[in-house]
């Protein structure tokens, strides 16, 4: 019999490490509970948690504390110890996890309702919590009574007069971590988290989605102790553009690869601040684009609170990263021609669920909520609820032509028993969310919901008035330069801009051919060839055609169908005509030059720049000049402003400075100070060109517009003076 071995690299990220007084595991990504509860391995009670605590490129947590320490208190009966550098660090973690346990106890915010919700219908959020957080002692609980954080002295941390776990220098000189068990060192390990890229087996690919008028895409179904489902999260689909809901983690990732590009997913709806619902919310915020995020002020306040004692940001630099579309609990709120009315539901933190209404059909969504009609009434007869706020929760809106309800365990979800109760005309318009398939008994006359895209449930509806101008303009409106026209010539695009349908495999543009046409695609992906080869891929949101028409020359490239695709199309006067006046065709000549040469190759080889997608490299383009760098020559001088960034091309380039590194920046380094061009303070080093080349130039103006417009580069850029 093999012997096991004594450490596991999880397939999420982070270290699971064997050991004679249990296991251990270092670094915590989001869902590594999963990981081992797949393996069969035993949970681990103790984790050593890196200062790092978030991944600001992916919008990562990496220090997921809540579910690990969820199942070793409620299910394990046992504390998790949490092994930290420092107070500051446990002092982080334990902000967060106020946040996911409390909510801070923040009293209801009265603002948030509109005048027709009484205010004796309305939570007192203080009181719920209060009783969802008391043990079987009726005290409440606080985070030292689920996790006991054990900070690292001089000579590390010790559990168990065994057990002694240190940070140390590795080979060379990396920072790690010791485990050691009765003196002698058993392992050592990084002390960073890496995340591997991961695979989701209901990601199925779909060739050419075409996204319903009206419906649901279910993107996970179960619940964070679930090693086989994803956590529950949604598309909701309105007017053929998406709004996410609770995405897990890895969504944006995993749509993307699927054909479905971010360009038309236009928000996000965050329910609630559990790990296991807002943990692949940041990752959809710092994609291309500023993304709304729908929610209420109260859950805003957590979610800031949360993630600025994750990431080490303020709460107002994350809050500018996103745009905020506050809601009003009874009051409708328009998306893309739908009303959405939103409630509070009853959970142990504040939690939002919706009905939303569209084309004549409706669905609901009841969110994380403890529906149990006789559970409810009790709450009320012992003063957690007023009767008012009873009679609402138990009034769920079960008339609609879908609903998807969670179920789990109580108190703080919904026992099978209650839905399995219900007319069986409701249940057959129910799915059940948040809850693992193998837990809903055969014979109660429910089904859970599938997952994928592939099995997006689509609602036949009447499209509402003005459904085909909303959507165009929604097209046209995720294209950087056409976003700035003014509202004026929103008419004149509409009357202008034509739609066309091409089939898989068909030449949309040849190559040396004239130009007469701008093209947008709504819908589908094209390949583009040049001389035969293959350069590049465009989606969903992105345009071609505009190289031949600004520089009035013929066509540079190929552009044939992937897929099936739908397009919108501008004859070259119509495109020409709705620019005039702008700045708009002095930066479509920049880019097709940047086209013409290696910019997109430069992107793809600087580790911050390759992060971007399609539509954001192009519109990075849109900015770029090409300079001579020539040896001897200085870029900038130490104490004047910061006005450009550079992007080099070959040569090399080298900084002066008390602060400077010593050796040269060559290809693909991307020299940008942006703490000191949004401060507008001066360089700190001089920057001279050691060896001949060329470098692509942004002006710190157009650098800093882009970045506004794309705030996950700006997260991405901050604190650091050079990308490589």
């Amino acid at each position: 019999m093999s012997e096991e071995p004594p450490n596991i690299r999880l397939p999420r990220g982070g270290v699971y490490v064997r050991t004679p007084v249990g296991p251990v595991q270092v670094g915590l990504p989001p869902e590594t509970i999963k990981d081992s509860m797949a393996l069969g391995l035993p949970l681990p009670s103790i984790y050593v948690v890196p200062p790092n605590l978030f991944d600001r490129r992916r919008g990562l947590t990496l220090a997921e504390i809540e579910f690990p320490s969820y199942y070793n208190f409620f299910v394990l009966k046992r504390r998790a110890r949490l092994v930290v550098e420092s107070e500051e660090t446990a002092d982080r973690l334990r902000t967060m996890m106020r946040e996911s346990l409390f909510a801070s106890r923040r009293p209801t915010n009265h603002d948030e309702f509109a005048p027709s919700v009484p205010m004796e219908a309305r939570p007192d959020f203080a009181r719920e919590t209060d009783h969802f957080r008391r043990g079987p002692d009726g005290s409440c609980r606080d985070v030292d009574d689920l996790v006991e954080f054990c900070v690292m002295g001089p000579f590390g941390a010790v559990l168990d007069n065994r057990l002694r776990i240190s940070k140390v220098a590795g080979p060379g000189s990396v920072p790690s971590y010791a485990i050691e068990v009765d003196g002698s060192e058993i392992f050592r390990t990084p002390a960073t988290v890496d995340i591997p890229d991961r695979v989701t087996p209901s990601s199925a690919r779909v060739s050419a989605f075409d996204p319903p008028a009206f419906g649901l895409t279910v993107l996970g179904a179960s619940h964070g102790f679930d090693p086989a489902g994803k956590t529950t999260g949604f598309l909701l689909w309105i007017g053929r553009r998406g709004l996410l809901i609770d995405p897990p983690v890895d969504t944006m990732h995993h749509l993307r690869e699927a054909g479905v590009m971010p360009k038309i997913i236009d928000g996000v709806i965050l329910t609630h601040c559990h790990a296991d619902h807002d943990s692949g919310v940041f990752a959809k915020l710092l994609e291309e684009g500023r993304t709304r995020l729908y929610t209420t002020p109260t859950i805003l306040a957590s979610f800031l609170r949360k993630y600025s004692s994750l990431s080490g940001i303020t709460e107002q630099a994350l809050r500018d990263t996103f745009s905020f579309r506050p809601l009003r609990i009874g009051q409708a709120t328009p998306v893309n021609g739908a009303e959405l009315f939103f409630f509070y539901t009853l959970h142990s933190i504040p939690t939002i669920g919706f009905e939303a209404f569209y084309g004549g059909k409706s669905l609901a969504f009841s969110s994380d909520t403890l529906y149990d009609p006789a559970a409810i009434r009790n709450l009320a007869d012992i003063g957690v609820i007023s009767k008012e706020r009873r009679d609402a929760l138990i009034d769920f809106p079960f008339h609609h032509s879908l609903i998807f309800h969670e179920a789990g365990v109580p108190p703080l979800h919904t026992p099978i028993g209650p839905l399995s109760a219900l007319p069986a005309d409701v249940k057959e318009r129910l799915y059940l969310v948040h809850i693992a398939g193998k837990d809903v008994p055969k014979d109660c006359g429910l089904k859970t919901a599938e997952v994928g895209l592939e099995k997006t449930i689509r609602i036949e509806v009447e499209n509402p008035e003005y459904a085909d101008a909303m959507e165009l303009l929604n097209v046209f409106c995720s294209i950087d330069f056409f976003r700035e026209l003014p509202m004026s010539r929103a008419r004149e695009l509409l009357l202008l801009a034509k739609r066309r349908k091409v089939r898989e495999n068909e030449t949309i543009i040849a190559q040396h051919s004239e130009g007469h046409e701008f093209f947008v695609i709504v819908q589908g992906s094209v390949s583009v060839m040049k001389d035969g080869h293959y350069v590049k891929s465009y989606h969903s949101g992105d345009y071609f055609g505009e190289t031949a028409l600004v520089l009035n020359q013929p066509r540079t490239a190929d552009v044939v169908t992937r897929t099936p695709v739908e397009l919108l199309t501008l004859a070259r006067h119509a495109f020409l005509y709705l620019l005039r006046g702008t700045d708009i065709p002095t930066r479509l000549v920049r880019l097709a030059r940047a086209r013409e040469a290696r910019s997109w190759e430069l992107f793809e080889q600087n580790a911050a720049l390759r992060q971007l997608s399609g539509p954001q490299k192009t519109e990075l383009q849109t900015y770029l000049e090409q300079i001579e760098l020539r040896e001897g020559d200085v870029l900038w001088r130490a104490g004047e402003p910061v006005d450009a960034a550079y992007l080099i091309d070959g040569g090399k380039v080298v900084l002066e400075g008390p602060k400077a590194r010593k050796s040269p920046f060559g290809n693909a380094a991307l020299l940008a100070d942006i703490d000191a061009m949004r401060g507008a303070t001066v360089h700190e080093v001089t920057a001279h060109v050691a060896e001949a080349g060329h470098a692509y130039r942004v002006d710190s103006v157009d650098l800093l517009k882009f970045l506004d417009g794309n705030p996950g580069v700006l997260l991405a850029l901050m604190g650091s003076q050079f990308t490589e």
